[in-house]
């Protein structure tokens, strides 16, 4: 069946080289010489009758058929080390920094997911809104932070957050019959963070024959604890709120709102010293398809 593939030891030159640009340091992930990764690449190419890399004097990049094989590779290789990892019982530890709301609000409540498929990998989360120094703290493997992105060569995009305005089915029931609407919105701790005027934007769509009142908080799983408990209409990102919109707890509404807000980034850094660990990019791998869901 799989007897026309290349072997395995030529991919994984391969896809060492593709992922670091440079036969040199895939030799050094590898631990072989730049000759043998060179002759693994010369015997892949041969085999396939392509050119899967443009050699230049100091560095290599991809063609496009390189590009397309090398996706494909890195995604099942590191498939490929996450199994090995379950049948052979080999346990490992993937340490994770994000901010309080993403923890609470969508990490924690979808690693059952990726516990069922990897067991064996023990993720340790820490939560804060505080920007790491991902140099300086060791114990860091992945971080995901939350804000605007910019395409740095170490960073991906996993999101662009939507915004929606969120309350219990009793309070969409009852809000006609309200005088004055309550909104829980956030006002940022971290001030690198854009801050949206939430008083203008609402100004502009609540009826006239209706007031508002704006209740902060610094924190979105206190919005969301507050709008669950009936306390008023939560504006709040759509993919934090996915669970209690699952099991019907809130609902959504007022559209005329949710199309003028704007939403900031959701993104992964995996720091330098952690770019040989396959287990961070196999758990990209996992979060990128989850939240994709």
């Amino acid at each position: 069946m799989f007897k026309h593939l290349p072997s395995l030891t030529s991919i994984k030159a391969f896809e060492a080289s593709a992922r670091l640009k440079s036969f040199k340091l895939a030799a050094e992930e590898l631990n072989v010489s730049p000759t043998a990764i060179s002759h693994q690449i010369r015997s892949l190419e041969d085999a396939l009758h392509l050119k899967l890399f443009l050699r230049h004097t100091r560095s290599v990049s991809l063609t496009s058929e390189g590009e397309l094989l090398a996706d494909t590779a890195t995604r099942v290789l590191r498939e490929l080390m996450l199994t090995v990892n379950v049948i052979t019982e080999t346990a490992d530890t993937l340490r994770i920094s994000t901010t309080n709301s993403f923890a609470a609000m969508w990490l924690v409540p979808n690693l059952g997911d990726f516990h069922n498929m990897v067991p064996k990998i023990d993720i340790q989360i820490r939560a804060n809104d505080e920007l790491n120094n991902l140099e300086a703290d060791k114990g860091i493997d992945m971080v995901i932070r939350y804000g605007t992105f910019t395409n740095q060569p170490e960073a991906e995009l996993l999101i662009n957050e939507s915004q929606g305005c969120f309350a219990t089915p009793r309070y969409w029931q009852d809000l006609n019959k309200r005088e004055d609407w309550t909104f829980l919105c956030v006002k940022w701790k971290n001030t690198r963070l854009t801050q949206q005027n939430y008083q203008e934007l609402l100004e502009g769509v609540v009826p006239d024959n209706k007031h508002f009142t704006i209740r902060y908080y610094n924190d979105e799983n206190q919005i969301l604890q507050a709008a669950l408990a009936g306390q008023g209409i939560a504006i709040l990102s759509e993919l934090l709120v996915k669970m209690p919109l699952s099991q019907g707890w809130l609902r959504q509404g007022l559209d005329e709102v949710s199309n003028t807000l704007t939403g900031l980034d959701y993104y992964c850094i995996i720091p330098e010293r952690s770019r040989h660990n396959q287990t961070a990019f196999g758990f990209l791998d996992w979060l990128k398809n989850r939240i994709a869901c």
